[in-house]
Formats: structure tokens, sequence, C-alpha cells
């Protein structure tokens, strides 16, 4: 089985892999050259984003293992094979991303941002807070990451809901919504927490009728695309006072330009897509990966396999 990883971790998994699966033949690096060059005779690309016109060549490739939960790209290329098996890494992410969560919305609702600024000035304003316990979080998907970011919103003491495709029960949350209960389910929340896969579907989800159903007070957190909320509308709400305020993670395009407004909301956090960026990260990826190879060696069904109709 040969292997190609592009990836920017190259070096780091060439040399894990070769500790740790001696009989797999790998080719690793970060330049196209080498993508170019072994592309056509590699099985299993191993990778976070790519050139994706690369694949008109790839004559031998089975398996496509991607670094990260969003597998849109590689979807998308018309020169994807029906045949290629696509595995993405979603799960691996849920602990960190859930802390994440954790941190901006209690940074949200004790005015960190403020306080900084305040000091920075030099500044002494006391106020009074209101605690994140007894709040109402929306969680908007509730897969692995959502379901950690749910127990982890039950674990401070908030009231937990959620939307999810299929409205099933899960741990932690009072209630699950549709897709279609998603307007039922704003108005509740205090914080709302987008965690979607990018599909035709969730593509501006969040758009001027969400916004206006949310609370003036309550506050938005994107961990998911920036494609799944409509920026203009956000903004707009943002500077109208019409929501209270928001963590972004992810954005349209990314990194995110100087000249955008978000840059100067005061009401709005902005971190540059590291919500689910634990600095093992490679490590887990890692995992996932061998124990796939095991599971292809045995015939047997590969983890977190995507779905191309789903796109998850």
């Amino acid at each position: 089985m040969k292997v190609l990883v592009y990836n920017r971790m190259a070096k780091q998994y060439r040399s894990a892999l070769a500790e740790r699966a001696p009989e797999l033949t790998v080719v690793a690096g970060y330049d196209e050259a080498l993508l170019r060059e072994h592309i056509g005779d590699a099985d299993v690309l191993l990778t976070f984003r790519f050139p994706t016109e690369y694949l008109a060549q790839a004559k031998r490739l089975r398996w496509i293992q991607l670094t990260s939960a969003g597998a849109e790209q590689v979807l998308a290329a018309p020169q994807l094979r029906r045949d290629v098996v696509v595995t993405n890494t979603r799960g691996i992410h849920g602990d960190v991303m859930a802390e994440y969560a954790a941190a901006v919305m209690l940074a949200l609702r004790w005015r960190l941002p403020a306080l900084v600024r305040d000091q920075q000035a030099r500044r002494w304003r006391p106020a009074l807070v209101r605690p994140l316990a007894g709040a109402t979080l929306g969680v908007v998907g509730l897969g692995a990451i959502g379901g950690a970011i749910a127990r982890q919103g039950a674990s401070l003491g908030m009231r937990v809901l959620g939307v999810r495709r299929t409205p099933a029960p899960v741990d932690g949350v009072e209630r699950v919504y549709g897709p279609d209960g998603l307007l039922e389910m704003l108005p509740e929340c205090d914080f709302v927490v987008l965690v979607v896969p990018t599909t035709s579907e969730t593509t501006r989800m969040i758009g001027a009728a969400e916004l206006a159903a949310m609370k003036p007070t309550a506050c938005l957190v994107n961990v998911a695309r920036g494609s799944v909320v409509d920026e203009a509308a956000l903004v707009a709400a943002l500077r109208e006072g019409r929501l209270g305020g928001a963590a972004l993670d992810v954005f349209d395009e990314e990194p995110l330009p100087p000249g955008s407004p978000f840059w100067d909301l005061e009401n709005v956090l902005v971190t540059p897509h590291i919500s689910g960026m634990p600095v093992d990260y490679w490590q887990r990826v890692l995992d996932v990966f061998l124990d796939n190879v095991a599971r292809w060696r045995a015939g047997q069904p590969l983890r977190n396999r995507v779905d191309p109709e789903r796109g998850y």
C-alpha cells in the first residue's frame, strides 16, 4: 500500500508512520511537485486540502483520509471518482471545541473584551454580571462535536436545547428539534453555537430572519464554517444592537481580511480558526488513520466514512 501524505505536518506523519506502520510505503511532503509526481501511483492520500485537479491523474487511488472533519472541498471536485472512499476525522475535536465554546461564552458573559480594553485604558468600571449558569444554550448540529458542546454546557449549569437532522434524544439536551424547528428554538436561547457541516442545506442557514428571531441580548458562536452565516446580516444585527455579541472562529474568507468589519466590532470575539486545533492534533489524526488502515486490510467498514450524498 503506497500512502501519499500531502500536509503541513508531513515530516511528523512520515516519522510516526515509519515507526508504527513500517510495512507501508510512505511518501510525504507539502509541495505540488511531490503531489504531481506521486499521486498517479498512490493507493491512499492523507491530506487536509490539496489542488483537487490532480485527482485526474490518480488512477490507482482508492481512499482519501482527510485530516479534517469538513469534506466539502474534495466532494465538490469533478475529478473525484465514485469508487474512491473518503474518510474524515470527525469526533477527534469534540473535547477541545467544547472547551472553546465554554471559553468564549464565559468571555462574552463576563464582558472580558470590554474589561481588557478598560485595563489598556487604565479605566475602572465595575458592573454587575449575569452568571452563565441558568442561561439557555442552543446547539445547532448535534453530532460528535455538538454533543460534546451540549454536555459541556450542561456541566456549566446551562439549559441545553439543540437542532439535529434527525431529532432523536441526546444526552444533556432538554429538547431536540429537527431542522424545521430552528426558528422555534432560537428565541429561547441566550447562546447559539453553530456546529453543522457545510452542505446545501446549511449554507446561510443563519440569515436575517434567524437573527431577528434571537433575543437582542443573545450571542452567536460559530465553529462550523463561514458559509453557514449571512455575514452582512450578522454585521448589521451587531451594529444595530439587535444581537448581544458573537464569537467567530470561521469566516467566508480566511484569513479574515484586514478590512472586515468584524475586527472593529466591540461585541465580537474574532479567533483564527483554532477551535478544533489541539497541540496533539496530528497524533489524533494518525490514530484514526492507522485504525482505518487495519480496517482496510481486514475488509471492514472504515471509520468516519463520508457520505457523498449528505456531504459529511
